[in-house]
């Protein structure tokens, strides 16, 4: 099963590295995605220092640049829904092994880019907007990234499978998944900004915890306090992974009862 399951995920990476070759050049994922997401991060730090000071923009600075890493690790949502579109989920359903791991492979390639525009923008942007980070103290920040990204993968398979079984509202699910983390997550306002009522619910989103780990570490906190952090990031993670399982097994089950894989209303 294990041996299985390892297969059919490098079959699947795979298969998300040619597909994101036939996306991008490394010209045009460099100079044309990633410059256009580092443009966007820039703006929202230089918004912060208008309306406030330099600390308001390194808050913001910081909470855009690992933001990038879960905007494009949920583009799995796109990607997964559209193997209903294509008419490749029944293939999926009916092969003789498990389509879990195909199927939540299917973004690898946005989870990997979504990692390199964060870490590009962690080493061009604070030098570049004049904004002192403290090194070599903000290296394992970079390390916190990869466990972001991979939090934040695990919750938009979960959302893709809400967006194969209503393939039509797979655009608003992406935004209505993504747009509250930017919001309440503390990217851009502390979450102690919102209602005492709504924190601990903002902790259960990916995001949240490993972005105070990282906001802990640049302030020369002891890793007694990153670490709970870490921890739970990392279980957040697992538990939208298990709720992304159930989510496409449910629908090719159902898909598989009454054959309507191949239609999403």
């Amino acid at each position: 099963m294990g041996t299985g399951w390892l297969r059919l995920g490098h079959q699947s990476l795979l298969f998300s590295i040619a597909e994101m070759r036939t996306v991008h050049t490394w010209r045009t994922w460099l100079f044309g995605w990633v410059a256009r997401l580092l443009a966007q991060v820039t703006f929202f730090a230089l918004i912060g220092k208008f309306v406030a000071d330099d600390a308001t923009m390194q808050f913001v600075l910081v909470g855009n640049i690992v933001a990038l890493s879960c905007l494009e690790s949920m583009i799995v949502v796109l990607t997964m829904a559209g193997e209903r579109r294509l008419g490749t989920l029944p293939l999926l359903a009916i092969a003789p092994t498990s389509h879990v791991p195909v199927y939540l492979g299917r973004g690898l390639h946005w989870l990997a880019s979504g990692i390199a525009s964060s870490v590009i923008g962690w080493l061009v942007l604070p030098p570049l907007l004049g904004v002192p980070l403290p090194w070599p103290e903000a290296l394992p920040a970079v390390a916190i990234i990869l466990l972001v990204a991979l939090s934040c993968y695990c919750y938009g398979c979960f959302l893709a499978g809400l967006a194969v079984r209503y393939r039509s509202l797979q655009v608003i699910v992406l935004n209505l998944g993504y747009l509250p983390i930017m919001a309440f997550c503390g990217v851009n306002v502390p979450i102690s900004f919102w209602p005492t009522w709504l924190q601990p619910v903002l902790h259960l989103f990916p995001l949240t915890n490993g972005l105070q780990a990282i906001r802990a570490v640049l302030a020369g906190g002891a890793w007694s306090e990153v670490w709970p952090r870490l921890a739970l990031e990392a279980l957040v993670g697992i538990g939208w992974f298990a709720l992304a399982t159930v989510s496409i097994n449910r629908v090719v089950t159902k898909g598989r009862a009454d054959g309507s894989l191949e239609f999403g209303s």
